[in-house]
């Protein structure tokens, strides 16, 4: 049984294996996950689908649609459908410079960046699954700057990775979902982790002033080729676990 309580909210699961709740923003984000059997729709329209390893419990994903209401949305929806741990998936934007596409960051620390409130908007990754995930898809740690509005300009990439730069060194990146997922976790008191593929970059001063685009060029392409890539290694994540905790 996995049991934990935080305020006057508490969490019980029995029944043996673990279920892992994950969340993408785009149906491309969720790869192989959204090959797996329908399992319902939410009231709110979001739909989840549900996939039986062999080893590792459930895995129950969901496509959120963008932003931090979608994603507390769809966060809640998978909690309630059983969900003992959270995972998020998908893609981010580097904030940089360093951050290349086709990079995986680990989001050591999710922030709410454009919520005025400071109690509450920063959260770390449980260590046990970012420990776990980084053994079997690689990858590095950082920082992950949630927000409801992209970053898209250099100037502005530039502004919030010096505003940035003291509080969280190494990577940076931003996105519109995972501290939101986070924030629901912790409220609920499960675990989370998120794994994130760079899908746009911030160029060098040289390249913005000879007119690169520090925006969304590019990003069906890298959706494409590399955005599925944090959910396809979900499986694997979860049998390391299982074979970790029943070995």
């Amino acid at each position: 049984m996995v049991g934990s309580s935080r305020g006057d909210v508490a969490v019980e699961r029995d029944g043996g294996d673990p279920v892992t709740g994950v969340v993408a923003a785009l149906p491309a984000e969720l790869g192989p996950l959204a090959d797996g059997l329908p399992l319902a729709r939410t009231p709110l329209g979001t739909p989840i689908f549900e996939t039986q390893l062999g080893r590792g419990g459930r895995i129950v994903a969901a496509i959120s649609g963008v932003g931090k209401v979608a994603a507390a949305a769809a966060a809640a929806a998978l909690i309630a459908e059983g969900a003992t741990r959270l995972l998020v998936v998908g893609t981010c934007g580097g904030l940089r410079g360093e951050e290349r596409v086709g990079d995986l960051i680990h989001a050591g620390r999710a922030v709410q960046w454009d919520l005025a409130v400071r109690r509450g908007r920063e959260m770390a990754a449980d260590p046990d699954l970012l420990g776990a995930w980084h053994a079997v898809a690689g990858g590095t740690q950082g920082c992950i700057l949630t927000a409801d509005r992209p970053v898209l300009r250099f100037l502005d990439r530039l502004r919030v990775a010096r505003a940035a730069s003291r509080a969280y060194p190494g990577p940076l990146a931003a996105d519109m979902e995972t501290a939101a997922v986070a924030a629901v976790a912790s409220q609920a008191g499960i675990p989370w982790a998120a794994l994130k593929v760079v899908s746009d970059q911030r160029p060098g001063w040289l390249g913005a002033l000879g007119g690169a685009r520090s925006g969304l060029a590019g990003f069906e392409e890298a959706l494409a080729a590399h955005g599925a890539t944090p959910a396809a290694s979900v499986g694997s994540l979860c049998e390391a676990l299982a074979r970790r905790d029943h070995p």
